[in-house]
């Protein structure tokens, strides 16, 4: 699969899907802009911080971002700003994955995390398609407004009646997560499921990652939750979801060393550590 904007061409193979292409544009100048930072002072990198922030955000966020067909995945936080409604006082909305299209190591996402990203303003959120009653609505939104949801869904505009009324924009919601905790989502928004596969020796795919808002996706080897600090319980509902319908994580990539009981070399693999987890919403008991 071929990404646009000078982004690296990425490849379903296993190890192939390692590889991330420092030529990539926002990366290379992120890493001159450290470079300054220790040479020049806080000051020049401070400018250049935000020359080549606005410019990544102006010639590649909205290419690297594919609506999947059941919509786009966001981010979600109130406006507060004080003007108006509905000019004002809707929500933002920001596309997951707008820089990584690929399984990032820790480093990395933290660098892609420096980026500003583009965000959507809508007046209103639909939630009808999701058959939520007025409790389920309000726990939802208190989600947000503390910045642990996620919807799934699709922007419609409304045209202005006349003149005098704004035009307005609508998220048409499909699909809502919350995060299991308070932790720091890092990495990658990926949807996790079991491949089904079983092998006598190790690495085996066990797992198959869908990067959210792609067509990309990649087969790895071995799944953490330590760094995502679940409960037991939690833990348990994690599992369950991997083994169904998926489990909505934010993880980094690792290495991991195989076992072979015939003594041979092990191979090596891929491991995912998920940061964040977040479970659909509302939970089905």
């Amino acid at each position: 699969m071929s990404l646009h904007s000078g982004v690296a061409e990425c490849k379903t193979d296993v190890n192939e899907t390692t590889r991330i292409d420092n030529r990539n544009f926002p990366m290379s100048y992120l890493q001159l802009f450290i470079h300054f930072t220790r040479q020049r002072g806080t000051e020049l990198a401070a400018v250049l911080c935000a020359f080549f922030a606005v410019f990544a955000l102006n010639s590649q966020a909205q290419t690297i971002t594919k609506p999947e067909p059941s919509g786009t995945t966001y981010i979600v936080k109130p406006d507060y700003r004080k003007c108006a409604f509905p000019v004002c006082g809707g929500w933002y909305l920001t596309p997951v994955n707008q820089y990584s299209l690929s399984l990032q190591t820790e480093d990395e996402a933290y660098e892609t995390a420096a980026l500003l990203p583009n965000t959507i303003y809508v007046s209103y959120i639909n939630y009808k398609r999701l058959g939520l009653n007025k409790k389920h609505i309000a726990e939802l939104e208190t989600a947000i407004r503390n910045d642990q949801a996620l919807l799934r869904g699709t922007v419609t505009a409304t045209p202005a009646p006349n003149k005098l009324v704004p035009r307005t924009q609508t998220l048409s919601v499909n699909g809502a997560w919350v995060g299991a905790n308070k932790n720091t989502p890092v990495g990658s928004y990926l949807n996790i499921t079991s491949t089904g596969i079983v092998c006598i020796t190790t690495p085996c795919p066990y797992f198959k990652a869908h990067v959210i808002n792609s067509d990309y996706s990649s087969e790895f080897h071995d799944l953490s939750l330590e760094k995502a600090a679940l409960d037991r319980e939690q833990e348990a509902q994690a599992w369950q979801a991997l083994s169904t319908t998926g489990l909505l994580i934010t993880g980094t990539r690792y290495g991991t060393v195989g076992f072979d009981e015939t003594g041979a070399e092990p191979g090596k693999g891929i491991g995912i550590a998920a940061t964040k987890v977040f479970f659909a919403f509302p939970i089905k008991k």
